[in-house]
């Protein structure tokens, strides 16, 4: 942890000023420590990184754990070059930048950005690109050690375990606030949304994805299948992801294409050439498999929409309504199969 990052930071409980006291520091970093308010509300830090998670939910924590588990048998696999490209590209697509050159044209405008579930730290890196700007990076899980052990050291990205339902930071502190593919594994999406928009400046921009609601044999197969996998053990699931990662790849390998010539209104499928496994995939049932043949981050894949308590699923309509709610501008929209993905502005 940065010394600096004291300055910004309030008890979550309380929103008083925060204290440090440091027990161990390498290279200007303080490895361990703690923080405390004057209500005597207190807060380790452990291994660089602030620790502010204090909800005891069970479905909370079911959800982190399915997170942390795997963090800790795929990370080095999400660190992957090929795979940071990859996402970086799906990100700048979703979001509209469409380029590297117009994203970081727009983060030289940012100075207090929030990364909302930042993962092993991919999207804290992307958002660092403007060193004149602070990037605060949460995540509720392990996956932080993780995060902070690749990116701690640079100048501009602060590591923080927190739960973005309950923020360290005074109301209307970023001028950015991103949440990818996390709003959905919390107790209430539409809630959690709302809850973020408190925390964002007048012109501030919030941009989210969400998953989208499937067609209807999916949202069967998904509702039916997780009653089950919520419910298993860690290494259960993880065989069990296996499985659909397995049946995955032996759909793609037919390397075989159906052809529907026309709608079905009622499944929701639309007419059209289809690669057996992503028709299979997209309307049936969700058995990744990586288009680059990655089996691990297939596994991870699968395991990261079985495993977790939380993982709800929204119409486009209802998103749009979040923003009007709020009062937000809505200046991107877009949706495609997997997840809606917007960009509002205060």
């Amino acid at each position: 942890m940065k010394s600096i990052l004291v300055d910004y930071l309030l008890c979550p409980k309380c929103y008083k000023s925060l204290a440090l006291k440091s027990q161990k520091m390498a290279n200007n970093e303080i490895i361990d420590g703690y923080l405390f308010c004057q209500n005597r509300h207190k807060f380790s830090i452990v291994r660089g990184v602030p620790r502010f998670v204090t909800d005891k939910d069970s479905g909370f924590v079911k959800t982190e754990d399915a997170f942390s588990s795997k963090w800790k048998a795929f990370n080095k696999t999400y660190h992957q070059k090929n795979w940071l490209l990859h996402q970086q590209n799906w990100f700048l697509d979703r979001f509209g930048w469409k380029t590297l050159k117009n994203f970081n044209k727009f983060l030289k405008t940012r100075t207090m950005i929030l990364d909302a579930g930042t993962g092993i730290g991919n999207s804290a890196k992307l958002f660092s690109a403007n060193p004149a700007a602070q990037v605060f990076a949460i995540d509720a899980s392990a996956s932080i050690d993780f995060a902070n052990k690749k990116y701690g050291d640079t100048p501009n990205i602060h590591f923080i375990q927190a739960d973005l339902r309950q923020l360290p930071f005074k109301k209307k502190f970023f001028d950015l606030i991103c949440s990818d593919q996390v709003l959905h594994h919390t107790k209430d999406t539409e809630s959690s949304f709302k809850y973020l928009t408190k925390f964002l400046q007048k012109n501030g921009q919030i941009s989210i994805y969400v998953y989208n609601k499937k067609a209807p044999m999916r949202e069967y197969a998904d509702t039916y299948i997780r009653e089950f996998t919520t419910n298993m053990t860690e290494k259960e699931c993880m065989e069990f992801s296996k499985d659909m990662t397995y049946l995955g790849k032996a759909l793609s390998d037919l390397k075989k294409k159906i052809t529907i010539k026309r709608d079905i209104p009622i499944l929701k499928i639309k007419k059209g050439t289809y690669d057996v496994q992503r028709f299979i995939y997209w309307y049936f049932l969700k058995c990744f498999w990586a288009e680059d043949g990655n089996f691990e981050r297939s596994v991870g894949v699968n395991y990261d929409w079985y495993y977790p308590k939380f993982a709800y699923r929204h119409t486009p309509d209802e998103v749009r309504k979040w923003f009007n709610d709020v009062k937000l501008k809505i200046n991107h929209f877009k949706e495609i199969e997997s997840g809606i993905s917007v960009s509002g502005t205060a």
